[in-house]
This record gives C-alpha cells, sequence and structure tokens, in this order.
C-alpha cells in the first residue's frame, strides 16, 4: 500500500477537491461561481469534505498549460476524487484528458463529474470514454466555427486581432499604415540593403526606444520577422487566405525582393569592408582552391580591395573592381536583348518546377504520416494502461510536426505562378538588380588565369551548353602596399 492510500485510510471523512475552468470562447458557458456552487453542493450531499479548490479562468480546455490544473495534479494524493462541474472541465483534449485521468489514478483519485452520473461499472468505462469523446469533439467543432468566422473576416482583408509593426487597426477592421511606426519599417529595409546586420539594426531601433508588442525592446528576431513579412508590400495573409494588395503598402516591392537575399558584412575599426560577391565561386587556374576577397588600405591610406589565391603564386591577383564590373557588364549586355531576357527568364521558370515542388509535396505527406500515426499509437498506449516517461513532450513533438506539415502542404497548393514576362522585365529594367544581385544570380564558376578569365554561367545557351564568358585580362595589377596600378612584371 502506498503512502497516500495509506493516508485515506486514516481519513474518517471522505475528501474531494474541486476543480473548476471557464473558456472566454464559450458564451454560454457556467461561469466559475455557478460551477463551484453545483459541486459544493454535490459534496454536501456525498458527505465530502472540500479540502482545496482549483480555477482557471479564460483558459482553453483544449491545452494542459493552466496554472491551477497543473498544480492541482502535483498536488495529487490529498483527496479521495477531484470533482469538476462536468467531464469537459477536465479536458477537451483526446490525449490529455487519460493520461492525466491516468496520473491521478496512480495516486489513488477518481475524477468524479457532478452533473454526470457516471456508474462504477464496467459500462461506466464506455460512458466516460464517450463523454471525453463528446466533449474533443465539441471543442474541435467551437474551433472550427470561430475560424470560419475569422476566415470570413480574412476574405474581407480584416485585421483578425494580429498586430503587425507599421500598422494600425481602422475603423472598418482592416489595416492602416502607422505614420509614427512605418518609416522605422522602411529604416529596417535601407540598412539591410546597405548590409548592416539584423542585430545591429535591432540594436539602434531597441537604443531609440523601439519595443515589440509584448513591452519587450526590439530584437534580432522581431527585425528578422519585420524583412519577411510580405504584408509590407500589400500581400494580406492569415492562414490559408492570401490576398495581393489586400492592404496598404509601406515597402516597395523591389526592395523587399532585394532585401531578401541580403547577407550583413562586417565594419571594423571605421574600415568599409569589401563585400565580394565573387567569393566562393571565383577559382584560381594554378592550383583549383578557392579566391579570397582582401580589402584594405596602404601606408598612403588608399583603398586595395582584389581576390587572390593563398594556396599559391602561379596566378597573380585580380582587382576586384574590374573583375566584378567586367562580368556585369558582359552580363547587361546580353539581358539587353528582349527574347534572351525571355529566353533566360523562361529556363529559371523551368528550374523553379522541375520536381522541387513534387519533392516537397512528398516529403510534407510522410511527415503528416510519421506525425498522425505517432499520436494514434500513444493514445492507444494510453488507453491500455501504457504511460512511458517523456509521453506528453512526445506528443507536443508530433502534434507540432503534423501542424508544420499541414502548413507546408497548404503553403505548396497556393503557390503563385511564375511571371516569365514579370521577370525578364526585371531582368532587363529592375532598379534593385545592381552588379552584386547580377553576380549572385547568373554566375556558376569564374576561373582566373593569368592571362584571361573564364566565367561559366548558370543557364545554357541555345545550343544546350553552358554558357560561357571569356574576358582578357589587363596587364595591370593593384598590387597591395603600392597605392597605385603598376604593370604587372614577367
Amino acid at each position: 500500500m502506498n503512502h497516500d492510500s495509506s493516508k485515506r485510510n486514516r481519513r474518517a471523512v471522505k475528501t474531494a477537491v474541486i476543480y473548476a475552468r471557464f473558456s472566454c470562447s464559450k458564451q454560454r458557458e457556467a461561469s466559475i461561481e455557478d460551477q463551484v456552487r453545483v459541486c459544493h453542493e454535490w459534496c454536501q450531499r456525498n458527505g465530502y469534505a472540500i479540502v482545496a479548490e482549483y480555477s482557471d479562468h479564460a483558459m482553453s480546455g483544449r491545452t494542459d498549460e493552466r496554472p491551477d490544473f497543473q498544480r492541482m495534479i502535483s498536488n495529487a494524493g490529498e483527496s479521495d476524487i477531484v470533482l469538476v462541474y462536468m467531464m469537459d472541465r477536465f479536458s477537451r483534449n483526446e490525449y490529455d484528458a487519460p493520461i492525466y485521468k491516468r496520473e491521478l489514478e496512480r495516486h489513488g483519485v477518481r475524477l468524479v463529474s457532478a452533473l454526470e452520473a457516471i456508474p462504477d461499472s464496467p459500462e461506466g468505462v464506455i460512458y466516460e470514454k464517450l463523454l471525453e469523446g463528446l466533449a474533443a469533439c465539441e471543442s474541435m467543432k467551437t474551433s472550427v466555427r470561430t475560424k470560419r468566422g475569422m476566415k470570413g473576416n480574412a476574405l474581407k482583408c480584416m485585421h483578425n486581432g494580429v498586430k503587425v509593426f507599421g500598422y494600425s487597426f481602422g475603423h472598418d477592421g482592416r489595416y492602416v499604415v502607422n505614420e509614427q511606426e512605418a518609416p522605422l519599417v522602411r529604416e529596417c529595409f535601407e540598412h539591410r540593403l546597405n548590409g548592416d546586420s539584423i542585430n545591429s539594426i535591432a540594436a539602434n531601433l531597441a537604443s531609440r526606444g523601439v519595443k515589440t508588442y509584448t513591452g519587450r525592446p526590439c530584437s534580432g528576431t522581431m527585425v528578422c520577422a519585420m524583412l519577411h513579412n510580405e504584408k509590407y508590400i500589400g500581400t494580406y495573409r492569415w492562414g490559408d487566405v492570401e490576398i495581393p494588395n489586400g492592404m496598404p503598402c509601406i515597402v516597395d516591392k523591389e526592395t523587399f525582393l532585394s532585401v531578401q537575399g541580403v547577407k550583413g558584412r562586417k565594419v571594423r575599426a571605421n574600415e568599409s569592408w569589401g563585400t565580394f560577391p565573387l567569393s566562393g565561386k571565383a577559382v584560381c587556374a594554378g592550383c583549383g582552391h578557392n579566391l579570397v576577397g582582401v580589402s584594405g588600405r596602404n601606408h598612403a591610406e588608399v583603398k586595395y580591395e582584389y581576390y587572390r589565391c593563398k594556396n599559391c603564386k602561379l596566378v597573380r591577383p585580380v582587382r576586384a573592381d574590374w573583375l566584378e564590373s567586367e562580368i556585369a557588364s558582359h552580363l547587361r549586355e546580353v539581358l539587353s536583348d528582349r527574347k534572351e531576357s525571355l529566353r533566360v527568364a523562361t529556363l529559371v521558370a523551368k528550374s523553379e518546377k522541375a520536381g522541387e515542388i513534387e519533392r516537397r509535396k512528398s516529403r510534407a505527406n510522410e511527415l503528416l504520416d510519421e506525425a498522425q500515426t505517432g499520436l494514434s499509437n500513444i493514445l492507444k498506449a494510453v488507453e491500455a494502461g501504457i504511460l512511458a516517461p517523456g509521453t506528453k513532450e512526445r506528443i507536443a513533438e508530433l502534434e507540432a510536426q503534423r501542424d508544420r506539415a499541414e502548413l507546408d502542404l497548404r503553403m505548396i497548393k497556393e503557390e503563385r505562378t511564375f511571371s516569365e514576362e514579370d521577370f525578364a522585365d526585371f531582368l532587363q529594367c529592375g532598379r534593385s538588380l545592381n552588379d552584386a544581385a547580377l553576380l549572385k544570380a547568373f554566375v556558376w564558376q569564374v576561373l582566373v588565369s593569368d592571362e584571361e578569365v573564364t566565367v561559366t554561367l548558370n543557364y545554357e545557351n541555345k545550343k544546350g551548353e553552358p554558357e560561357i564568358l571569356s574576358l582578357v585580362r589587363p596587364d595591370s595589377v593593384w598590387l597591395p602596399g603600392q597605392g597605385s596600378n603598376l604593370r604587372h612584371a614577367d
């Protein structure tokens, strides 16, 4: 006999604790006071002494993250029964109910409903399971009704209570630009386009008193979410609803798209260091190693930037400004032809679609099936009286995996069609398509020798072969420490 059972045997009077819960999402539901009153009356009729009362206000029964509920579970053993107004007050979650009932039973405590007479017989087990199922079903139906109403609002581009920095809620329930916050949003995008790190942008805003909606100083997480939020270019999103131009823009589309590919750069001791967009792509023809970007100032305070091989001295360094601008100029000349820019756009579209969506869909379905099977197996084990350590944590992991897989499937289903004409326009006229962006998008490899530079692009020519550019190197090179361009000495 365990310690909890011996304590109860010494008690002359049967004891009970009362648990009450009120969910603010329900408009016609017994209040905490009504639940407690009915439970008190039940205890008086049945001869139970009340040793404690626990209650959670405005807490959903679909979650176990309820402070008083957890206190009651941790204190299990202080009474003979846990009394609830109705079984759905204890839990509305199909997994939580059997787990926590099993925990109470482990301490010799029964769960009792004041309004639902559950017989202490084999048939009572069936009736209790039915009540648990009905509670879970009703909770799901309530969730569906709530979501249906919110989706109706979303189709009208209403905010549904979702706060977004830079916007306020209008009288019609839609988003309106907040003229105090919107300039800060634009400032974040400008800083990011200049290569500033997310943390430095956040630190700057925090120093000026910008806070999250929870009252904390602006953080890197807030800035990162801001820089990837399509609401700023007018795309309204809520759940599976996506409406282009559904809300006012704060940032233009070109700026937003450009920022998505920006990486922060380091700034040291008042020195502006080069970004070197060909790093990892420029290769030494002498030894095959990658060239590294070098930036600094010589004794005459003249800045120099170049690519060089640290592994060998077979190939002389090449000036970064010459190499990058020459390749970018050739690319712009190629793309100035409308037919060629459309051909490139078509190749990009095929590359984006070629099997990638199907692979993502297959993986999402695989993860979804795995999560659903795992949850089903855990529920069967709990109902059979098997409660392994870490069960609750595993359920949380599987539910998160299931939700993520379902979200991925919705996103795949709703992906927008790639516009080849629009992309060709961007290649020819996009203001944000600077030299660095061109090099990043189109260059696959740059093979550097002393005499020439061979550039392999990441798309094919009309013959189906890799597009190649050949550049003749100039005789001069900017040597570090010299402060001027000198002729290469053979």
